[in-house]
């Protein structure tokens, strides 16, 4: 960390009010409004931006901005090393450009989108345990004179370590209301937003409906391929299933070969259409290709719609397994020899 021996009291005692907020801050809208705002506060200029870096995709997104309009920039992304943002990021050593006219890795892109116009910029690496997490960028500073950078510099770390942070409790977050084995919510996710939903379908008087289903025979497949392959083949339908889905709208998984999908403003029939899409999909999939296989599938399903079913969670799950187990009951019967 750069030396405090360099900053004023004031920008001590602001950098330590910060290094408070920011440890203990896990909501990243309050999160980053911080740190931003901060950062106006000791050094004034017509913009500054966060991005944060994608660790999968390795590219940088603003995350959050004063007096940039983040609607017109949400979907820009910049490469490792792509204009001074990317430089920094890929180099992680911090840089004050004076002119941007006069530099050659500049880039135009969010200038273009945005509207505004760059004339100089400073920009920091945001570092944890060696590896990059995001950028602060500082458009049009008012004022250039002496050295800003050991200030900003101090202002990344703790912000490095906020965000990073963050990312861990959203880590823990999402580890706990999903299932391990296929990614789709558990059953503790299920419960608690079915609570929620018929608060809210109570109060705007809009219907919402459950999909139970249940893989037809799979114990066939468990026994004949293994159950590695088993979990395989269940890893392959909820990919299926999280296919045909289009948020709010989302699959849990219930149990074993078990499935849920809720779906949020759909009544009767439009769940019926939904399920028979899904159920379409999986008879046309072909399951375990990758391990040396070609299995087909085929899944029986059960609707509830919420109030015209049942008007509690107990009620509309039970009737949608009842509902599926009626299904595959008349499959059964199907295949039964006359």
């Amino acid at each position: 960390m750069v030396g405090l021996n360099t900053l004023t009291p004031r920008e001590l005692l602001s950098c330590m009010e910060l290094a408070k907020a920011l440890t203990s801050e896990l909501n990243s809208e309050e999160l980053f409004s911080q740190i931003l705002n901060k950062i106006s506060e000791l050094l004034p200029a017509e913009d500054w931006s966060l991005l944060l870096l994608d660790q999968a995709s390795g590219e940088l997104h603003f995350e959050v901005s004063v007096n940039l309009d983040l609607n017109k920039v949400r979907e820009v992304r910049l490469r490792l090393g792509q204009g001074i943002a990317g430089k920094v990021a890929l180099e992680q050593k911090p840089q004050i450009i004076e002119d941007v006219a006069k530099c050659e890795f500049f880039s135009s892109q969010v200038d273009q989108i945005s509207g505004c116009s760059t004339r100089s910029i400073i920009c920091v690496p945001l570092v944890f345990g060696r590896r990059t997490v995001g950028v602060i960028e500082v458009v049009n500073p008012k004022n250039l004179k002496g050295d800003p950078i050991p200030l900003l510099s101090i202002i990344a770390d703790y912000a490095a370590i906020a965000v990073e942070n963050m990312r861990r409790y959203r880590e823990i977050q999402n580890l706990a209301i999903h299932d391990d084995l296929t990614g789709l919510y558990n059953t503790r996710h299920l419960y608690r937003m079915l609570g929620s939903l018929i608060r809210t379908a109570e109060e705007t008087r809009n219907s919402f409906s459950l999909i139970f289903m249940d893989i037809d025979y799979f114990k066939r497949v468990v026994d004949f391929y293994g159950h590695l392959k088993g979990s395989q083949a269940i890893q392959e339908v909820a990919r299926t299933i999280r296919e045909c889905l289009i948020e709010p709208a989302f699959g849990v998984a219930y149990g074993g070969d078990e499935f849920v999908v809720v779906l949020q403003g759909f009544d009767k029939a439009r769940a019926q259409r939904k399920a028979e899409e899904i159920s379409s999909k999986i008879k046309q999939m072909v399951y375990l290709v990758n391990h040396g296989h070609h299995v087909s599938l085929s899944a029986s399903f059960g609707i509830a719609t919420f109030p015209d079913d049942a008007v509690d969670v107990t009620g509309l799950l039970a009737l949608a397994d009842r509902s599926m187990f009626d299904a595959k009951e008349k499959i059964k019967e199907a295949v039964k020899p006359a």
